[in-house]
């Protein structure tokens, strides 16, 4: 069972592809707030026909243009304000922030280089532009590969997940435990990386995708729980434009992954995937996913009828993203897993989410470094098994909930280098003593994105 938890957190982070739309140019307002945007514009607009060199003016109309959705007169009438200021930095900034939205790049290009020729540039300016620039030569680039590894050391009060009542109840009959097998504290040290690699095909907004989860912990004295883990996801994304989906991705991949438990060879597995991704207005980011794998367990020396668990298993789910603010913004999964296994008592129903918001703020320590982030998440999920198990109580099957809380906090040291610290406390309880437990963990880590 400590596997399986570990494993399925992992999966989550699989839960956002890199699959993604090219390009976002909805409007950003509706309704009443519509009107009101147009009714400003239209003033706006009588304003600069009466004094066309009204900057302020042909900022804001241009600004709520873009609000509004209309791009393209945000474009109009930038470019037309330029006859009164030519080789104004900001002026040549935001045109091409409008034409990089467009993904015009070489004419983005042009006008964010300008931007910065002149003599007295502001420095905000500049590096707004830099990193414009570096995001152009990545777009254009048909071969694109990022990433994130990330290293640190956690503590746990229950490590092994395991009853912390020593006195339990099997086929009705109480039971004294060995204190091995009671909930034991223990400390490792761990490592991930995700990694994501793409190649433009050459069919407009097509690519192929490849994607990559690893994982490691050592545990300080339960040596049982060393676990090493790895995952590819391997597959086309096609543009959903040609359906008229915009801003959208279909995604069909094959699966591949493996699991050592305590330096043995665990498990194994095989499958497919398909999965849907869309952003149907700027703020939003929706996904859907359903996967399919079998599965081939290993019997070893600590893990002595791991095979009972050889089988197949459905998983389908989803994730929400929604931009509250500049700073704000709320986030939730949801899954469904049916695993079928040799043993049928070992076969199960799951299913889960987690929701929560992260919230951006400048740095207390240097205004000037990149802002901090605080995260804050909750969840419940249940599992279902089909059978009694033989060994524990044979008259129910085992129906397991979970409950959990927690948090954490990003704090950059620079744009690709940041140190994150995280809590979680997680209660399980269930109708089986053994699998009754609780478990509070903390962890620190380095987190180094490329």
């Amino acid at each position: 069972m400590a596997l399986a938890a570990l494993t399925a957190g992992h999966a989550f982070a699989q839960t956002k592809p890199a699959v993604a739309p090219k390009r976002v140019v909805p409007a950003q307002v509706e309704g009443a707030a519509m009107q009101q945007v147009q009714a400003r514009r239209q003033v706006l607009f009588q304003a600069m026909l009466a004094k066309p060199d009204d900057l302020d003016a042909a900022f804001e109309y241009a600004a709520l243009s873009v609000k509004v959705g209309d791009i393209e007169a945000a474009i109009s009438t930038l470019e037309r304000m330029l006859i009164f200021a030519p080789g104004l930095p900001r002026l040549q900034l935001e045109l091409g922030v409008l034409y990089y939205r467009l993904a015009a790049y070489e004419t983005a290009r042009g006008y964010f280089e300008a931007a910065i020729q002149g003599p007295e540039v502001p420095p905000e300016v500049r590096s707004k532009v830099e990193q414009f620039l570096a995001g152009i030569d990545q777009a254009q680039d048909p071969t694109r590969f990022t990433g994130q590894i990330r290293a640190g050391i956690r503590y746990q009060t229950n490590a092994n997940r395991s009853p912390v009542d020593s006195v339990i109840f099997l086929d009705g009959l109480p039971f004294t435990l060995d204190a091995d097998a009671l909930g034991s504290p223990d400390g490792n040290v761990y490592a991930t990386g995700v990694f994501h690699w793409s190649h433009d095909l050459p069919s407009q907004g097509d690519t192929l995708e490849i994607d990559l989860l690893t994982y490691g912990s050592k545990q300080f004295e339960l040596d049982d729980l060393d676990v090493a883990l790895a995952e590819l996801i391997v597959g086309p994304a096609f543009d959903m434009g040609r359906f008229g989906i915009d801003n959208a991705a279909l995604g069909v991949y094959g699966i591949g992954s493996g699991v050592f438990l305590a330096d043995d060879f665990y498990s194994a597995g095989i499958g497919a995937g398909t999965r849907f991704v869309i952003r149907p207005n700027p703020a939003t980011y929706l996904m859907a996913a359903l996967e399919y794998r079998h599965k081939d367990y290993h019997d070893s020396e600590s893990s002595p009828t791991a095979s009972l668990r050889d089988g197949d298993e459905v998983r389908t789910f989803g994730t929400a993203t929604y931009i509250l603010s500049p700073s704000t913004v709320l986030y939730g999964n949801a899954y469904l897993q049916r695993v079928w296994a040799d043993a049928d008592y070992l076969s199960y129903l799951e299913g889960g989410f987690t929701v929560g918001p992260r919230y951006s703020f400048a740095s207390p320590v240097d205004s000037s470094k990149p802002a901090w982030t605080v995260a804050l998440n909750t969840g419940a999920l249940f599992r279902n098994f089909d059978d009694p198990d033989p060994m524990i109580d044979p008259t129910q099957a085992e129906k397991d909930w979970e409950a959990f809380i927690g948090g954490g906090l990003t704090i950059p040291f620079r744009p690709d280098v940041a140190l994150i610290t995280e809590l979680e406390y997680r209660y399980v309880d269930s109708n089986y003593d053994t699998r009754k437990y609780d478990n509070f963990s903390i962890s620190l880590s380095v987190a180094k994105s490329f």
